[in-house]
């Protein structure tokens, strides 16, 4: 009976804490905004798009997982956690504001940088 008892605690202390947890990162994601610059390849044309959620350009969807401020030693860096989906294929990868070369998302028709990031 005590066992029974110990178990059913438990799944209770994990099913709070994982509503806490879900609960917490939809208040923390309402706070979260960023800004991107999109160059379409093909034409040459750029464009600056803001959003804090998902964001749909053309056959492009983006959406902001996180935001973080990367601070280590003298390295400074305002970083954005982006998933992009396209027909094509699936990214989801860190973008840096200061480091471009970081940045590994290569698409033939846009480059993608990171402006700004804030939470």
């Amino acid at each position: 009976m005590i066992m029974l008892m110990l178990f059913l605690l438990k799944k209770l202390l994990i099913i709070s804490f994982l509503i806490n947890s879900f609960f917490y990162s939809f208040l923390y994601a309402k706070d979260k905004n960023v800004s991107l610059l999109l160059l379409d390849k093909s034409s040459s044309t750029k464009y600056q798009i803001d959003f804090s959620d998902d964001y749909i350009f053309r056959d492009l969807t983006l959406e902001l997982v996180s935001c973080n401020f990367l601070e280590f030693d003298k390295y400074i860096d305002n970083i954005a956690l982006i998933k992009i989906k396209n027909k094509d294929q699936n990214f989801i990868g860190w973008f840096f504001k200061y480091t471009d070369e970081l940045n590994i998302y290569s698409n033939k028709i846009y480059e993608i940088s990171l402006l700004n990031c804030t939470n």
